[in-house]
């Protein structure tokens, strides 16, 4: 009896859960009204999947100086011209797809509300990433959200966070198949501050590279990650 309370109270939450799901993504769809793409943010290096980040300092200790012969071979690639291709790549997918209506660019960032708006400054270090001219923007600075709003006419702002690691795909320590691990993290707030959508995906690259003694080629990792971009972006609109 037991077991048959615990499966209805389970089918009863999946239900509920999926029905608040196709709410959001309806609200999202449904409007066509402009959203600001106000945050983007990602890790500066890429480290283990699972592992604490380090600092830059440890990053440059770690790295033998014999790599410095060749500097595309690296311990950690940095992500900082990256997160500019993934803003790229991410404004391309929603201009493409005929989903999401993305603000201009420069609409928002010129506004005196973008200017103004409340820094996440506990969480600004040098190993985050940004694409060129964007703030670390608050997500729950409400203030910013109704200037912005009241300013531009924008009555919706998207948050976007990017987790860019690595794993062994195949091999022996940290020698052998390296591919690269993403998560998307997606928030889009109306301007009262509350939430319209949220969800998080993940994947892995279906490619791999070589990894020797835990070095690598940051080129080819970088490639990894732009086809993972592709490949998430793909996933966020579909579903």
């Amino acid at each position: 009896m037991k077991n048959t309370r615990f499966i209805f109270v389970l089918i009863t939450f999946l239900f509920l859960a999926a029905g608040c799901a196709s709410q959001n993504r309806a609200v999202l769809i449904d409007d066509r009204g402009e959203i600001a793409l106000v945050s983007m943010v990602s890790n500066m290096y890429v480290f283990w999947h699972g592992e604490d980040p380090i600092g830059p300092e440890v990053v440059g200790f770690l790295a033998p100086r014999a790599l410095r012969t060749n500097p595309d071979i690296v311990v950690a690639a940095k992500t900082d011209e990256l997160i500019n291709t993934a803003e790229m790549m991410f404004r391309d997918a929603l201009a493409n797809s005929s989903v999401i209506n993305l603000a201009e660019r420069e609409r928002v960032f010129s506004s005196q509300a973008y200017r103004n708006a409340r820094l996440q400054r506990r969480r600004i270090y040098d190993d985050m990433a940004m694409p060129e001219g964007f703030r670390f923007v608050d997500s729950r600075d409400r203030d910013f959200l109704s200037a912005l709003a009241v300013e531009t006419g924008i009555q919706r702002s998207m948050f976007v966070e990017f987790d860019f690691t690595k794993s062994m795909a195949g091999g022996f320590g940290q020698s052998g198949n390296l591919r690269a691990n993403l998560t998307m993290r997606l928030l889009v707030l109306d301007a009262q501050g509350r939430t319209v959508f949220r969800n998080s995906y993940s994947l892995w690259s279906d490619s791999t590279i070589n990894v020797s003694g835990g070095t690598y080629s940051q080129s080819a990792m970088i490639e990894l990650f732009e086809s993972a971009l592709r490949d998430i972006y793909d996933d966020f609109l579909f579903h």
